[in-house]
């Protein structure tokens, strides 16, 4: 399973895989740079989108603002119990940018930095284990399919968080390590620790099991880092001292319900259809892989799914506390990608392979699948089942002389059929009559039609270029495309909501707001935790979002479940059914609005609450209005569907009630 030891040579004489993309041998002649570079910046618009502070980038902007100004949060729940900014220095970067630039365009800048960070990463990945511009299909590939870990976390997210910074430098030290840079990777490796943890780790391993994997010394050399760990555990330092400490049993539940993720025993149909896609597709990759590939390849799979089951034993079995927060699962990440790196290689494998007539098609139609499911996750459920019946054709295909039988056509016909319909159908309803996802739904389906296209149109050039039937005129006609491509995706690409581009761009909260609100404690914002975080810059006492700590603080789990309890009567937006974090719990119904009666009791029950903003008067009360600017949208739960509602009227209510 473990790599033989490569002699550490010069770059120019480490072999690459050489992709073969005519009959007759290897291309002459190639598609121009720039036309290659243009269609990766149009695959990279379309299927990543700039939608503003929203997400977990809210958690790490936050962080940012408590870093320079942490009086004004102190009192937040996120950060009252200690906050996961102990385990990064991303704050120290972020924080300078806001105060430098403004929270909007210090999160903008931000992310396009880090984008192209990451984007640089992968180049000097792809560069190193293909050839000069056949790593383009490489990192085509990279970019289009969905990097899933488990559906929760993706390699490339759109958003500003520590974790895109933290794969830029695992994937540069992955293009290091192909090179037999040992000192260099882990250098990267090291920057990539303190500023995020989790998302290193797996590259941590990857780089320990590359060079050392079969040398003694390597070994002894980690049961030392290991005796090293259990001494810090032994002393009470974080984060290490929770390797000694299991979830007690109110911890456990809380965490649980907040986030069901994190446990392997939780996951449903769609994680495990991510996952088992991934495995797949590896073993797919490794097939015609190389004599250093397929090692490398081996061994981010070994990593990928060892992470899942230790994530299973010391979390879901043992309970133990830094295993659990430690989510060894996203190892994934990197499995996801190096096995995308080689999509390109083997479809054009496949389709000068005489013998794959049948699994060819197949293989298309999971792609096309896997390509959807980057824009809906839903798609993952059929494409992973159409992959294990590619697999299995090309199996038969190219192992055995004799043509799939008559009955196995059949069976894979009418197999494809109902995957077909039923993508169809599933298409129809998620990009054309999805009503909860009003215009956006529209907007995905521009997406999905320009990512088709800039595919086609790479796929064109090179086969126009490798053919040598490539004229002047048609280079012409194919990079005003791509221009108009290009135009397009850049229209599309800041898909940011009025209210949400209004929170980001504020200077400063509204004056006819700040006049009417309880000063002095936290207050309770009903539907959007952002507008006390970043319009107000004050703490939040309450939200959803703010449980998120409960996996890494058992003092902020209680103090979250406490709240939550107390808040759920009231019935409000973060309640509706189908909210991953604060849907009502099994069994119990909450109707009708809230009512005076239950106010007065929240207020009664949380004596640090300074007020309430919510979308509803309550009858009875007498509220401070507050009349918005730009409208509020939010998804309301109406009996067994959603709609979008809007609000443009917020009342405030302080604490105690004055009679």
């Amino acid at each position: 399973m473990f790599p033989q030891k490569y002699p550490v040579v010069e770059t120019k004489d480490i072999p690459k895989v050489v992709v073969d993309v005519s009959e007759g041998g290897s291309c002459t002649e190639k598609p121009s740079r720039l036309s290659l570079i243009l269609l990766l910046l149009i695959l990279w618009l379309v299927t990543r989108p700039y939608e503003g502070i929203l997400w977990d980038s809210e958690y790490y902007t936050v962080q940012a603002l408590h870093f320079l100004w942490p009086d004004r949060y102190a009192n937040d729940l996120y950060f009252a119990f200690g906050s996961q900014d102990q385990f990064s220095i991303f704050s120290r970067i972020y924080g300078p940018a806001i105060a430098s630039l403004g929270l909007a365009h210090a999160h903008i800048a931000l992310t396009l930095l880090t984008q192209l960070a990451w984007v640089s990463g992968l180049v000097y990945l792809a560069k190193g284990m293909f050839q000069e511009k056949w790593a383009y299909l490489a990192m085509a590939g990279v970019i289009v399919f969905p990097g899933s870990a488990g559906l929760v976390f993706h390699y490339g997210e759109p958003i500003l968080t520590p974790r895109i910074l933290a794969e830029a430098l695992t994937l540069v030290a992955l293009g290091a390590i192909w090179r037999e840079r040992i000192f260099f990777s882990l250098g990267l490796l090291g920057v990539g620790t303190v500023i995020h943890p989790l998302m290193t780790l797996p590259g941590i391993v990857f780089w320990f099991l590359w060079f050392f994997g079969r040398k003694k010394t390597g070994w002894w050399a980690c049961a030392l880092a290991g005796t090293i760990v259990l001494g810090l555990a032994a002393s009470g330092v974080q984060p290490f001292v929770r390797l000694t400490q299991p979830f007690d049993p109110v911890w456990l539940n809380i965490v649980h319900q907040r986030s069901p993720y994190c446990f392997i025993s939780q996951w449903g149909m769609g994680e495990w259809s991510a996952v088992i896609h991934t495995v797949l597709l590896t073993l797919w990759a490794m097939q015609k892989a190389g004599n250093k590939e397929r090692p490398f390849l081996k061994l981010a799979l070994l990593i990928g799914v060892g992470g899942i089951v230790l994530s299973w034993l010391g979390g879901d079995l043992l309970k133990n506390v830094l295993i659990l927060d430690a989510q060894l699962w996203r190892a994934m990440w990197m499995v996801s990608l190096i096995s995308h790196l080689f999509i390109a290689q083997r479809l054009i494998t496949l389709f000068h392979d005489p013998r794959s007539y049948h699994a060819r098609w197949l293989w298309m139609g999971a792609f096309l699948l896997t390509l959807l499911a980057g824009f809906h996750g839903g798609f993952y459920l059929l494409a992973t089942p159409l992959m294990a019946v590619a697999f299995l054709v090309q199996q038969w295909e190219e192992r055995t002389p004799e043509p799939l039988p008559l009955w196995g056509r059949w069976l894979v016909a009418s197999f494809f059929l109902v995957v077909f319909f039923q993508t169809a159908f599933f298409f129809w309803n998620t990009f054309i009559l999805d009503t909860v996802r009003g215009e956006t739904a529209h907007v995905l389906l521009i997406e999905f039609v320009f990512t088709l296209g800039a595919l086609m149109l790479m796929s064109l050039s090179f086969k126009e270029s490798c053919a040598g039937f490539s004229t002047k005129s048609s280079v012409r006609i194919r990079f005003g495309m791509i221009n108009l491509l290009l135009l397009g995706s850049l229209m599309v690409w800041d898909q940011r909501s009025p209210w949400i581009k209004s929170i980001d761009e504020a200077s400063g909260p509204p004056s006819d707001l700040s006049k009417i609100l309880p000063q002095g404690r936290p207050i309770y914002w009903e539907g959007d935790l952002t507008v006390p975080w970043f319009l107000l810059r004050r703490s939040s006492y309450f939200s959803c979002s703010q449980g998120t700590g409960s996996l890494f603080s058992r003092e902020t789990a209680i103090n979250y479940w406490q709240r939550y309890r107390s808040f759920q009567p009231l019935h409000t937006v973060e309640f509706s059914e189908g909210n991953t974090y604060c849907a009502p719990l099994p069994g119990e119904k909450i109707s009708g609005p809230p009512t005076q009666g239950q106010v007065e009791k929240v207020c009664r029950e949380n004596l640090g609450l300074g007020g309430m903003v919510l979308l509803h008067s309550i009858e009875g009360m007498h509220p401070k209005i507050w009349n918005s600017p730009i409208p509020f949208t939010y998804l309301k739960s109406i009996g067994h569907s959603k709609r979008w509602v809007t609000a443009d009227r917020f009342y405030i209510y302080g604490c105690p009630i004055q009679k």
